[in-house]
């Protein structure tokens, strides 16, 4: 089993959002994922001190995985490749 976020890009996270997710308004959900996307970028951290998941943060607010989902480690749930951090836990 992996233990880690599976990379997608934006426009293509918001493709697979909107397949089950037929009643969202595309650009609302686009300016969402930009928005918390900028957020990460800019070091915004969730209330216990964590990097915020920029796909949890634009439905919930900005949080981390664990905060969001009560899940120590996300299990191949996605994550926007922008914000996926590498090996040793930077940034990219």
């Amino acid at each position: 089993m992996k233990m880690g976020f599976e990379p997608i890009g934006l426009e293509a996270y918001a493709r697979l959002y909107l397949k089950s997710n037929p009643g969202v308004d595309r650009k609302d959900l686009v300016t969402r994922l930009n928005n918390a996307l900028s957020a990460y970028k800019h070091g915004v951290r969730c209330a216990c001190g964590n990097p915020i998941w920029v796909i949890g943060s634009a439905e919930v607010g900005y949080s981390c995985f664990t905060c969001i989902t009560g899940e120590a480690y996300p299990d191949d749930d996605y994550e926007i490749d922008e914000a996926c951090a590498d090996e040793a836990g930077h940034r990219p």
